[in-house]
Formats: C-alpha cells, sequence, structure tokens
C-alpha cells in the first residue's frame, strides 16, 4: 500500500472521510458525469447511487450527465461537460471479470475519453483471469488521469498486483453517504427475515435456510424486489433507458433531463421496497453487502455471511462493523448461533 489506511471509529467519520479522499481526488464545486448508473432492481447498486449523490451535494459537484451501461454515448457525455468537467463510473464490485459487461464497458470509456479525468467510484476488485486483469491494466493504465478508488484491502492488493500501471486510492463504500428516512414505529409485529442471493457471488448456503425452525418461529424468506403498483411504475419507467440502449438518437443532450428523472424514480422505488422488506425486523440474516449496509442503517439487528470472494469480511472488519446492530458470521452455524443470541435480546 502506498498510504496509511484511516480507521474510522463511527459512520460520522468514515463520512467525513469519504469527503476528504472525493475531494482531494473529483475536486469540488466541479461539473461531473455519471456512468454505469444503475438501472435494474439490486437495491444494493439504488444505495450506492444514493450516496454518491449525497456526497456530490456535500462537494458542489454539479451532476451534468447520467447514463446506465447501454445508454452511454461518448459524444453526449463530452457535450454535456464544461471545461475542467470530471467523469466518474458508479461504484459498486464489478471490476474485474465476475461481471465483465461492466468490466469492458470502463475499459471502452478509457479509450473514448483520453480528453477527460475519470475517476472509478469504489469498488470491490477481483479477476480470476491473468489475461483479462492485464487487458484491464493496460487499457486503463493508458489513460493519462485515470483514478481508482477501492472499497477495501483485499482490492487494494489485488489492484496493486494485477494493476500496477493504475493510480488507486482507498475510499468507503458510498452507500454509507446515504441516511435512511426518518423511523416510523411499526404498526404490526415483523417476523424475522433471511435475504439471501442465488448468483454467482453465492457462497454462503443461506438459501437452503430455514430460520424458522431454528428460532421456533415462522420467518421470511426474500430477495430485492418490488411490489403492487411500485413494481408496475418501475417497469414503465425502464422503458425510455432500455429503448436508448437500442436508439441512439435517445442518448443525445435533449433527452438527459428525461433520463435522469427516470434513472433517479427507478432507484427511489427500489429503495422504497429496501427499506420496506428490512425496517423493523426483529432480526435479519443477509449475504449481500448492502442488504448488510441497510440493515445497519436501519438499525435492525443483523447477522451478515460472506459472498464467495471474501468481499463483506473485507468490508465489515475494515469500517462496517461500527454500525451497531451489525454481526458477522464465519459460516452457517456461527450465522444461526448469532441469530438466536440476538433474538433473545432486548431490542437494539
Amino acid at each position: 500500500m502506498t498510504e496509511t489506511l484511516h480507521r474510522p471509529n463511527s459512520l460520522h467519520e468514515i463520512r467525513l472521510a469519504t469527503i476528504d479522499v472525493l475531494a482531494d481526488v473529483i475536486g469540488t464545486g466541479r461539473d461531473v458525469a455519471l456512468l454505469q448508473a444503475p438501472n435494474q432492481r439490486n437495491v444494493g447498486d439504488t444505495l450506492i447511487w444514493l450516496g454518491e449523490r449525497q456526497y456530490f451535494t456535500a462537494l458542489g459537484l454539479r451532476l451534468r450527465h447520467v447514463s446506465d451501461l447501454g445508454g452511454y454515448d461518448a459524444d453526449t457525455v463530452r457535450a454535456s461537460l464544461p471545461e475542467g468537467g470530471v467523469v466518474l463510473i458508479h461504484g459498486g464490485g464489478n471490476f474485474g471479470d465476475l461481471w465483465y459487461g461492466h468490466q469492458l464497458h470502463r475499459e471502452r470509456v478509457t479509450r473514448d475519453l483520453p480528453d477527460l479525468p475519470i475517476v472509478q467510484l469504489p469498488q470491490s476488485v477481483y479477476f480470476a483471469s491473468q489475461a483479462k486483469a492485464e487487458q484491464a491494466n493496460a487499457e486503463l493504465g493508458a489513460h493519462p488521469d485515470f483514478t481508482l478508488l477501492v472499497r477495501d484491502q483485499g482490492s487494494w492488493a489485488r489492484a496493486e498486483r494485477h494493476l500496477p500501471n493504475v493510480a488507486t486510492r482507498y475510499c468507503w463504500d458510498m452507500a454509507l453517504g446515504w441516511q435512511p428516512p426518518q423511523r416510523r414505529p411499526a404498526r404490526t409485529t415483523r417476523r424475522p427475515l433471511v435475504l439471501a442471493r442465488t448468483d454467482k457471488e453465492a457462497a454462503s448456503g443461506l438459501a437452503s435456510v430455514d430460520l424458522g425452525a431454528q428460532l421456533g418461529a415462522q420467518a421470511d424468506r426474500a430477495d430485492w424486489k418490488n411490489l403492487g403498483s411500485d413494481a408496475v411504475a418501475w417497469q414503465l419507467l425502464r422503458v425510455l433507458p432500455r429503448l436508448a440502449h437500442r436508439v441512439p438518437a435517445l442518448r443525445k443532450p435533449a433527452f438527459q433531463p428525461l433520463m435522469r428523472t427516470c434513472i433517479s424514480a427507478i432507484n427511489a422505488i427500489n429503495v422504497r421496497g429496501g427499506v420496506r422488506l428490512l425496517r423493523d425486523r426483529p432480526v435479519a440474516v443477509v449475504d449481500r453487502l448492502h442488504a448488510h449496509i441497510l440493515a445497519g442503517l436501519l438499525e435492525v439487528p443483523h447477522v451478515a455471511l460472506d459472498n464467495s470472494y471474501g468481499k463483506i469480511r473485507a468490508v465489515y472488519a475494515e469500517y462496517t462493523h461500527v454500525l451497531r446492530t451489525a454481526r458477522f458470521a464465519s459460516d452457517l452455524d456461527d450465522a444461526l448461533s448469532q441469530v438466536q443470541t440476538l433474538a433473545a435480546e432486548e431490542p437494539v
């Protein structure tokens, strides 16, 4: 590592430290474009998006352009940014070859926009293929002003190993910048919750657990989803961004205000559903990083299990352990033991 790692002791300190890093890397009072904006159901990406927007406001950054993965147009990005503007790429967990479409896109962006500074907002880094890592190093390292922000020390070490030509800094997950709406008392007693992933990052075995049997009470099982009128509105709002993937004319500056409105509304629905799912649970067990972060921000007692390459363990060990209702489990048996303990304790 090329810098001393600061370890904040509270959520407030994390937010202040994040602002310091972003101010140093991006600057303040600047015009920015945000690429790879989330346009899917994953509440984790939405929380990152909302945290990014909070930090942009704190830094006085003026958001001039927003596009999702398929709505990118290099000429529109360049036309949207006055002199001194900065291109930002949405943070998350897709840097590397596990979610390779996002990686190929950011490499394309660095080829298309060599005349603009580019900052990759905090990511987890993971490459299974050395050849793809070498390609990323060549593409990103060739850009004259590209900075990668990483959100955990493991990703920092992998970046140093795989991406020696890429300027890298440490920064905390952007989702921690989001502040949830004011809490309203629950009208009814809610069941415990299991929120388990079933995609290529799943590794905990949580999807097969009968939490209700362990607690002697019924429990809910879910993953991120929208319900009722929100589900209908969500589908309708996605029409324009998805059309822009196929119709280049819809990517032009004239459509930017409407595109930004649609993407913002999509993410507002996502976070509303995520809050509705988790808020006021007596206890939860999760194996998604941002289910853990959202539960912590909502002060829901919960136990987190790891994903396939250790990003949740790393982030918890380094900083999300400051969320006072959060616990981390090394395996399923440990998780179930901790859940039983939490369920027996007084409400936090």
